[in-house]
């Protein structure tokens, strides 16, 4: 399950928390070729009432311009001046269209501005935002507003030690390639037993068995709850970047019970990358003898 970009979609509402976030799409965009297409979805009156024509003329011409004024602020980097951008306007359900556009064009990253404030999942990331996390069959880079982009030096990829976490860190792994990042593998187990150290050795040494990328470690920590566990190891080891997958009733759900949990500032500053957890996965690590763990 390689990770590769030939097209990115930047779903774009023409806010700060959006502008804030182009950068990240416009940089990932020029290190890996991908064409970049910034989408807005409209919410013009419907064509049976008055003045529709006049309303979505006005819509038109003022999405044209957020457009070239995103755009402008981009060329303005000469580096972006080889970005290959398109735009797309659509009137409708924001959600809908995004899915839509997703299931006809799959892009290979889509790259959301979040609100970033603390507290409750969908007041972190959106509700739109939070949704798209949740159906979405290609990854999702969340950008909340309060993040800098640093060109992803740190990346912390949360595991649990799923089978497809394999494939997920390989692709973490050609993820960091592009920046030349320091990759950090982060586990939390519930009870400090030998069960708990025989999981994370025998995980990590699989990794390092089976990757040439030098820059990566590997940290247990023990705590019952995810969260608070998570927060203080980002104090000790700042991150540019949080890598997780999305499974059934796993992490994300557990995410968004973290209402106004105080930890929950360390994620409105912090870039969170969902790649998509499956039970079915192409091995990315390859394994001697036919041998799967």
């Amino acid at each position: 399950m390689a990770l590769s970009f030939d097209h990115i979609l930047f779903p774009t509402d023409f806010s700060n928390n959006a502008d804030r976030a182009l950068p990240f799409a416009a940089e990932i965009a020029l290190r890996s070729g991908a064409q970049l297409t910034l989408f807005h979805s409209g919410t013009a009156a419907m064509d049976m009432s008055p003045g529709f024509q006049k309303a979505k003329d006005k819509e038109i011409h003022d999405a044209d311009e957020a457009f070239e004024k995103l755009i402008g602020v981009l060329r303005r980097d000469d580096r972006y001046k080889e970005i290959s951008i398109r735009t797309l306007l659509q009137s409708g359900n924001t959600l809908n269209n995004i899915l839509s556009y997703l299931k006809e064009h799959k892009p290979d990253l889509i790259v959301m501005g979040t609100q970033g404030a603390t507290g409750d999942r969908n007041i972190l990331y959106g509700s739109i935002t939070t949704s798209i996390i949740q159906k979405s069959e290609v990854p999702v880079l969340a950008v909340p507003y309060g993040s800098t982009f640093d060109q992803f030096k740190n990346i912390v990829f949360a595991t649990d030690f799923k089978e497809s976490d394999l494939a997920a860190l390989e692709q973490t792994i050609q993820w960091a390639e592009l920046f030349d990042s320091a990759i950090d593998v982060f586990h939390v187990a519930e009870r400090q037993n030998l069960e708990a150290e025989i999981r994370f050795r025998g995980f990590r040494e699989l990794v390092q068995s089976q990757t040439t990328y030098k820059n990566i470690n590997f940290h247990l920590r023990y705590e019952y709850d995810f969260f608070p566990a998570a927060a203080e190891y980002i104090i000790d080891h700042p991150a540019s970047l949080i890598v997780m997958c999305r499974y059934k009733k796993t992490f994300w759900e557990a995410f968004g019970e973290r209402n106004h949990s105080k930890e929950m500032g360390f994620y409105s500053k912090i870039p969170l990358l969902v790649l998509i957890g499956k039970k079915e996965v192409d091995y990315a690590f390859k394994f001697e003898e036919g041998v799967q763990v």
